[in-house]
């Protein structure tokens, strides 16, 4: 289509081409073009030989141009602006001026048209997302134990609901050759969220509009699939809330159908009562009452957020409901509330703490506590006195059960109500004697005697505690323990014999070891008792004898005064129950005495070994002290060693030589400072501190070829006073794959590289690991011994020239040729981190391979060490031989290796894993680039004769590559670089190229995506500092967002082939512009506005290109051209995740970096809350059976070995950043607009872990920061920023001297316009650079004197006023005058102010004389150096805020501005959730269904309008006032009538019939007469019945005619409301249904 035309000065005209589409009845936009006065308009417009690709023909029979097409608005479907675009074209150009000059091609084949169009509208479509409560956990959680919940959270909790308005879907299908479909879809859509503080719904998405084509064409051979979406801006908002809500949502998701776990918690208050009484509390000024049960937790959302948001409190079981005063429940703390009743005062105390960063639990409790730390139950009676009403004195009994262990609920008694209490034992009839509680000490300690049945009787402390003394809120802590408890540390039990001389008495008592506790029995206070040790029962007991009694505890108590508070006992109670168990060791031959727990007067005695000895190994291990054996310590067992006087050793006994070898002698050394020596000669000694470890090696048999050497690492650390000495194997061995692995451990000589082609697997010993489970401590053995290879004499003793290597096998066959089964082998080394191993399957094939790539990791931890073996996930080359046979193939190594390295062996028509020696030896390093050796190839023959190697291969370039090789031909060698692997295919001349020619392949899938979002703003919001309204802190905002992602051609011809079936995306992610705002900077003293944004904005792409960018690809790559930030990936499809990236580039348009010290530490302190509360019951338990878990730092370090970074490329472009810092925490310290530049990071192919790329980036940007030091201290704005002025000077010229000499290139006439605009621009930086130099001086120096002054106001006002930067001079020269003015003022007025408010402060604080003194004179020196700093910041302010005015003035100033100004959610505007209905208001009808919630305007008769809700539920239909958030009107569904408005369909008509009561003498009893509702009901079953008589039945003669009653006059009340439309048909559908549901009408 071409089109000339001349008109008027406009230049260039917007224009659109549209066409008519019959099945929507709308003009649809094709294209968008300009047209011009001067040039041809051409418009290029889809080839008609596009068979494949109908989508972008388009057949309409009516096709129209409109003029000016952008003033119409970005509407696509622009039918209704025909007349609108008229009358602006008139002045331009006539409709037949334009027809005139317009020459159109159109041409027509049936084919165009589509065979099939489908258009679907929705008015409105929503999706609400629940949870179902009883699919999900219900064990109450631990952190709130003791309470268990109430469960009155709904079961049906709705948590999201997804909206999109006006959904409009358009499908079209061509049938031809190919299939074609095209799917348009449009909506404007928002998501809203449940916030479970007030239970409303919060907006998480703000309404935007998405547009999306997708199309779809399929032939024989593939499937495209193209897709694109363009989206209007998206503006969405999150704080902790939502973050809360999110987390908790996916919480739930993954619990769902899994009852036995923890109960999730909701809402952001859990209330608990721990107390003996039910209570009842609610929000004041609101209609809720909850009832709350003792030792119950509720789950506390706010019933209106419209009212005040604080509590009050009842007691139920009062009788009359007395509210306490209200309390806020928003910050952590402790509190007191009182109600009195009946001359009776109720203390209730309310601890609110803290348990994640949105959640609190408020826990209501008595004045009195009693808990028990006793072994058995006891019951408990307590006695209340208090005087009633009428001035009689009244005396309760409450009887209680004490559990062992536990806590009972608080008792709301003062202490003058609680005077005495008794106990006695469970079951029995006799109490003990009375406590009396009426002691003043804060703490006070009584033995009671407890009488039982079974003769004994049992003696307990009792210990009174006050917390929070001389407080309101302190409590009365009664603590009941008993006289003694014994802890023995020994591995097994031990027999105690306990006397009691002075009665003659004596008794044995067992107490069990490894750390467990018992309290003693038959025990009596104020009585010596004497226990005597015994360790088995045919021992003797211990001579000496520990003489204990009660009164011990007092010399103890009196010595140590315990640290904590008494808080910390109560914190024991509730919670998770705390094992405090030692671990598995611990034993005695010390016994000590020391209090149990701060506070409590219970007496411990611990029995202590002087050390344990712990045989972790897999030997019987004897122990030799000098040359005699001491003992014998089985494999695993745990025992304690006799005082070792000299070094010891360890020794095994060997059967084949009859003899104990031993190991070198290991000395304790127990003084740390001591030096480690060694004594000369054959017996040398290692000495092993207290906490450290050593090794020892102990070499197994006499004859070369058949020794064995173990190696043991021996650590030794001290607990609880005890010395544990640990014995392990060295070497741990783990297998987390899923078969059963053979290893053979080998010791041979390390030799450097002597060229072995063939490796002779030796005779040696095989152990096995079996696969790894399921559980996450994977099996882990003991690599018990290594085996000497026969080439090691006996001379060979230096450690340091053997080697370990380690055999892998699946099997372990023995047969000849075992090279078959057993891999080459793998070196154990520290170097060595990560190998990978191909280890043969034997004689069987797997996929083509006879191999399978198992990764060997090596770490060491606490001197053991740990070898992984695990699957491969990312082999680093695969062999594919398709020759008939076997080659070998040999590395070409630059540097002699360090170890020998064997040729691999491939055999015919078989595939293998194999890593070259480079590989393994460079891992994990990051470098530049890294070039793999090539590589040499050669048959092998059957005959002895030995074939000569090929030419070098390189396989650092994909491609193909032609190699002759001896005694077989020509082979063709294809290289393919994937992910980090290397594919090499060595094929035979025929059988070269794709080897996929399977008949039955799945269609290929080619998926193009565009997304183009036109901006995209993400606002961070702070709930939690104000809770009524959430201010916004930060808000990121991303323009001209575009996401392309698009096969990759294939690189090359024979890529095809059978190793590497995978498809490569290439991605494309672009941003136009990005700008990071503090949105606190209206609010609060920071400098910056902005953060992050652009360095030299360019101008953006028009929004009204969007459509034109995803089709014209000059448009497309002109906006790529100009993005700020753009990121290009490489993506294949992948094994276990469903991308594997393959390459990386990123590239940054110079930015601009804003950075304040006082902002990042604000933000650091809130960080916390916005992460999201971990599940409390996700710790990993431990293995049963005492076996060793794996130290988890072992395990993450070997999952980052196997898993690592691989990458082809990674590439970070060249990075200009200009940096202003603020740093004010002591001093002003400011740098202005500092120039760094870091060079281009390129690095690949890359296969390291995550920890060494991070380290080579920060190397890399490090250094770069270091090369611009010069830069930094030249841009301090103290010095004058002398950098920004060389710069700015620089600019300036370099414009004066480039703008002329442009102009001069194009003509006269642009020369002198190049020398003006040269000229300025000179004059404009120069005269900017110095006016910026000279403000930044002023402005630090003026505040470093704000700073020096000392005075804080002076220095708070001054920075206030700062932040009002002048506009122009004059206002400029007006408020550095008056700032002036105030600081000599100040001056002046600070010698007598500062010491006058430093004399008031020492008063308030009723100090010293000498305080005030100091005071007075501090106050007094401050003064005489606000003199002098005062005035000199005033002079420097005015020279500042002149300069700002000017910068200002002239449009010069630099500092960017925030793109939105900051707004507020207010809490109190969120619109209610459906939960809210539900669980709030309608509480009191026992959690009706609610049918539907419909948002209405209620309109009363006098003309005004409220916002309101109508609530349907089965019976009755609810009036919502949503202002007022309470319920206003109800009415029964049967007496009602719901219609829509003929006239206005947006008015919403409820009718109340209210019938008047007939008297009996209207009643006319002749006949037998109906209501109407059973009237109307038989009509409608005879007319629902009557379709199935014959036609003979009509006649038939009724006998009693059935008369309908006279309905009674009523009255009629009507209500309006307004309402959308739409929603108003779904209520009145929904309506009928539930009023014929109560009616029962209607018949099945």
């Amino acid at each position: 289509m071409q089109s000339r035309s001349g008109w008027g000065r406009s230049s260039q005209i917007p224009c659109s081409l549209e066409y008519w589409d019959e099945l929507q009845k709308v003009f649809v936009a094709f294209r968008e073009f300009s047209l011009s006065e001067s040039k041809v308009c051409e418009l290029q417009l889809p080839d008609i030989n596009l068979v494949n690709d109908q989508k972008k023909l388009v057949s309409s029979d009516l096709w129209r141009i409109v003029l000016n097409s952008s003033q119409n608005g970005a509407d696509d479907q622009s039918s209704a602006s025909e007349s609108g675009s008229q009358s602006t074209c008139d002045q331009l150009v006539t409709p037949t001026a334009l027809a005139a000059c317009t020459r159109v091609d159109s041409c027509f084949t049936p084919w165009f048209v589509p065979s099939l169009c489908i258009s679907f509208q929705f008015a409105h479509l929503e999706f609400h997302l629940c949870h179902h409560l009883d699919q999900l956990g219900t064990a109450p959680p631990k952190y709130l134990q003791p309470f268990i919940s109430d469960k009155n959270v709904p079961s049906e909790l709705e948590y999201m609901v997804i909206s999109f308005k006006e959904p409009h879907m358009y499908l079209r299908q061509w049938n031809n050759s190919s299939v074609c479909q095209e799917i348009q879809f449009s909506a404007q859509a928002d998501c809203k969220l449940l916030e479970c503080r007030n239970v409303t719904m919060q907006s998480l998405v703000k309404p935007f509009s998405i547009f999306g084509q997708t199309a779809i064409s399929s032939n024989a051979v593939e499937k495209l699939i193209d897709c694109s979406i363009i989206i209007d801006s998206i503006f969405v908002n999150f704080g902790q809330h939502v973050v809360h809500s999110l987390n908790t949502a996916v919480q739930a998701w993954q619990q769902n159908k899994c009852p036995e776990v923890e109960e999730l918690v909701f809402s952001h208050f859990v209330i608990c009562n721990d107390t003996q009484e039910t209570l009842r509390f609610g929000q004041v000024d609101t209609d809720e009452n909850i009832l709350l049960a003792s030792l119950c937790s509720h789950q506390y959302s706010w019933r209106s957020h419209k009212s005040p948001q604080l509590l009050h409190i009842c007691i139920e079981g009062w009788g009359n409901w007395r509210w306490s005063e209200p309390f806020s429940v928003d910050h952590a703390g402790t509190f007191i509330r009182t109600i009195q009743y009946k001359g009776r005062t109720a203390s209730l105390i309310i601890k609110a703490q803290q348990v994640s960063g949105v959640q609190k639990q408020i826990i209501i409790c008595g004045r009195q506590i009693i808990c028990s730390y006793l072994s058995q139950s006891i019951e408990l009676k307590v006695v209340q006195h208090y005087i009633g009403q009428d001035g009689q004195a009244v005396v309760r009994e409450h009887f209680d059960c004490l559990t062992a262990k536990q806590k009972l609920p608080s008792y709301i008694l003062e202490n003058s109500e609680l005077t005495e209490l008794c106990v006695r034992a469970k079951g029995d009839e006799d109490w003990s004697r009375d406590v009396c509680l009426e002691s003043k000490a804060p703490e006070y300690s009584v033995v009671i005697q407890v009488p039982s049945s079974n003769s004994s009787i049992i003696y307990v402390w009792c210990t009174v505690l006050t917390l929070e003394p001389s407080s309101q809120v302190q409590q009365r802590m009664i603590v009941f323990s008993p006289l003694f408890i014994m802890r023995s540390h020994l591995p097994d039990p031990i027999i105690i014999h306990l006397e009691k001389r002075s009665l003659g008495l004596s008794e044995t008592q067992i107490i069990p070891g490894k750390g467990q506790e018992k309290p003693l029995q038959n025990i009596e206070p104020d009585l010596v008792h004497h226990l005597t040790f015994q360790a088995r029962e045919e021992d003797d007991p211990s001579h000496c004898a520990v003489p204990i009694s009660t009164s011990l505890i007092k010399q103890i108590a009196t010595k140590i005064h315990p640290g904590g508070t008494v808080t910390q006992i109560l914190d024991e109670f509730y919670g998770p129950e705390k094992n405090e168990q030692l671990s598995q060791w611990d034993s005695p031959m010390r016994v000590k005495l020391s209090a149990w727990k701060p506070y409590v007067r219970t007496l411990l005695i611990e029995l202590l070994p002087w050390a344990l000895l712990i045989n972790q190994s897999k030997w019987d291990l004897w122990l030799f002290e000098g040359e005699k054996i001491v003992l014998q310590v089985p494999a695993g067992k745990i025992i304690i060693p006799p005082n070792f006087q000299e070094a010891f050793q360890i020794g095994i006994y060997w059967a084949n030589t009859n003899t104990v070898h031993k190991s070198a002698a290991v000395k304790l050394v127990h003084n740390l400072t001591s030096p480690k020596w060694k004594e000369g000669g054959n017996g040398e000694v290692v000495s092993l501190d207290e906490e450290g470890f050593v090794h020892a090696e102990i070499r197994l048999g006499a004859f070369p070829g058949h020794q064995k050497l173990c190696q043991f690492c021996i650590s030794s650390m001290v607990q609880q006073g005890i010395q544990i000495i640990q014995i392990e194997d060295k070497t741990t061995i783990i297998n987390n794959t899923p078969y059963q692995i053979f290893y053979k451990p080998q010791l041979t000589v390390t030799k450097p590289h002597s060229g072995k082609e063939y490796f002779h697997v030796p005779d040696s010993a095989t152990f096995s690991i079996c696969p790894g489970g399921e559980q996450p401590a994977v099996r882990s053995s003991s690599l018990p011994c290594w085996d000497l290879t026969p080439d090691l004499g006996q001379s060979t003793l230096d450690a340091s020239l053997l080697q370990k290597q380690v055999l892998l096998a699946f099997s372990p066959t023995a047969v000849a040729d075992s090279t078959q089964c057993w891999s080459l082998p793998a070196l154990v080394r520290q170097e060595l981190p990560r190998q990978s191993v191909a280890v043969p399957l034997g004689n069987y094939r797997e996929d083509g391979f006879c191999t399978r790539a198992i990764a060997l990791t090596y770490q060491e931890h606490l001197g053991v060490t740990y070898l992984t073996l695990s699957e491969d996930p990312s082999p680093r080359i695969i062999f594919h031989n398709r020759c008939p046979v076997t080659i070998l193939i040999k590395e070409n190594t630059k540097d002699i290796p360090k170890f020998e390295v064997y040729c691999r062996k491939i055999p015919p028509e078989c595939s293998i894993h194999h890593e070259l020696y480079h590989q393994i030896s460079s891992y994990p390093d990051c470098k530049t680039r890294d070039l793999l050796p090539s590589l040499l190839l050669r048959v092998e023959l059957l005959e002895e004769m030995t074939t000569e190697w090929s030419d070098a291969i390189d396989i650092n370039n994909q491609g193909t590559q032609v190699v002759f090789l001896t005694g077989f031909g020509y082979v063709y060698v294809d290289t393919i670089h994937h992910c980090g692997t290397v594919f090499i295919n060595v094929a035979p001349e025929g059988k070269a190229g794709p080897v996929v020619t399977n008949t039955n392949r799945t269609l290929e899938k080619i998926v193009t995506f565009k997304m183009f979002i036109t901006q995209l703003s993400l606002a961070v919001f702070d709930d939690l500092t104000h809770h009524r309204a959430s201010s916004e802190l930060l808000r990121l905002t991303l323009d001209h967002v575009f996401l392309q992602m698009a096969p990759v051609a294939g690189h090359l011809p024979g890529e095809e082939m059978a190793a590497a079936p995978f498809h490569v995306y290439s991605v494309e992610v672009c941003c136009g512009d990005l700008q990071l705002d503090n949105q606190l900077y209206n609010k609060s003293s920071f400098h910056f506005a902005v953060l992050v944004c652009q360095g030299e904005k360019t101008e953006s792409p028009q929004c009204s290109k969007m459509q034109s960018l995803l089709v014209s690809s000059e448009d497309l790559e002109e906006y790529k051209k100009n993005c700020f930030i753009k990121l290009c990936l490489t993506l294949t499809e992948g094994k276990d995740v469903l991308f594997d990236v393959n390459e990386f580039s990123f590239e940054l348009k110079p930015a601009r970096l804003y950075v304040e010290d006082t902002f990042v530490y604000y933000i650091k302190t809130l960080f916390e809350t916005y992460l999201p509360s971990s599940s409390p019951g996700a710790q990993p338990t431990a293995l049963a059976g005492g076996r060793q878990v794996l130290p988890a730092q072992v395990r993450q370090h070997a999952r980052a070995l196997v898993h690592p970074v691989k990458l082809q490329k990674l590439v970070i472009q060249p990075v200009n950043l200009l940096v202003s810092i603020h740093a004010s925490l002591k001093l002003y310290i400011a740098s202005d607009h500092t120039p760094l530049s870091f060079s281009v990071f390129e690095r690949g192919p890359i296969f390291t872990t995550a920890r060494q790329l991070v380290h080579a980036l920060a190397m890399h940007y490090a250094a770069g920061a270091l090369f611009r030091a010069g830069w930094v201290v030249g841009s301090l704005e103290i010095l004058g920023s002398p950098a920004s002025l060389v710069r700015s000077i620089g600019n300036g010229i370099a414009d004066f001297f480039r703008l002329p000499y442009e102009g001069l290139t194009r003509g006269p006439g642009a020369f002198v316009s190049g020398v003006s605009r040269g000229t300025t621009s000179f004059v404009k930086h120069i005269s900017k650079g110095t006016l910026t130099s000279i403000t930044n001086l002023a402005t630090s120096l003026a505040r470093n004197m704000d700073r020096l002054s000392l005075d804080e106001e002076h220095y708070n006002r001054q920075e206030e006023w700062r932040r009002q930067l002048p506009e122009s001079l004059g206002e400029g020269l007006r408020q550095g005058l008056s700032r002036l003015g105030i600081s000599l003022l100040g001056a002046i007025a600070g010698i007598v102010d500062q010491p006058m408010q430093n004399f008031q402060k020492t008063s308030e604080a009723q100090a010293s004389a000498g305080h005030k003194a100091k005071g007075v004179i501090s106050g007094v020196g401050k003064g005489i150096m606000g003199v002098f700093t005062k005035p000199i910041g005033g002079a420097a302010e005015l020279v500042s805020q002149t300069g700002y005015g000017i910068l200002h003035g002239a449009g010069l100033s630099q500092l960017p501005k925030q793109r939105y100004q900051p707004s507020d959610l207010h809490a109190d505007q969120a619109p209610n959730s459906h939960v809210k209905y539900v669980w709030k208001m309608l509480q009191s009808l026992g959690r009706p269904e609610v049918h539907m919630a419909l948002e209405v305007v209620l309109v009363r008769g006098s003309g005004q309008e409220h916002e309101g809700c109508l609530l349907l539920t089965s019976d009755v239909l609810f009036v919502v006032s949503v202002s007022e958030d309470t319920q206003q009107q109800a009415f029964p569904v049967t007496e009602i009538d719901c219609t829509q408005d003929r006239k206005q369909s947006s008015l919403l008509i409820v009718q109340l019939k209210q019938p008047r009561v007939a008297c009996d003498a209207e009643v006319d009893g002749v006949r037998e007469r109906l209501s109407e509702q059973q009237y109307n009901r038989l009509v409608d079953y005879i007319t629902k019945t009557s379709c199935h008589l014959g036609p003979g039945c009509s006649s038939v003669q009724t006998s009693c005619p059935v008369v309908a009653v006279e309905p009674l006059p009523s009255t009629v009340k009507t209500y309006h409301y307004m309402v959308d439309p739409h929603f108003a048909q779904v209520f009145i559908s929904k309506f009928t249904m539930v009023k014929n549901k109560a009616l029962r009408k209607g018949f099945p």
